[in-house]
């Protein structure tokens, strides 16, 4: 029984830590975008290291190895 609870403790896991990878890259566009309306260096930059920093957990992301499984 505690093999099916764990199995589905780290599908949970993997899945918040996905959907959190997921939404930082799109906040880091509204921000850039934001950047861009109103020609602010701080949304600007904000933006893009949002965008780093979410793409890096993105690209982290174990259900991103499932995608590319040779890593």
């Amino acid at each position: 029984m505690a093999d099916q609870v764990e199995k589905a403790e780290r599908a949970i896991s993997a899945l918040i830590r996905f959907g959190i990878s997921a939404i930082l890259p799109i906040w880091a566009l509204l921000m850039i975008v934001l950047g861009a309306e109103y020609r602010s260096p701080w949304w600007l930059g904000t933006g893009l290291v949002v965008a780093a920093i979410g793409i890096l957990f993105l690209a982290g992301s174990p259900i991103a190895n499932l995608i590319h499984p040779s890593r």
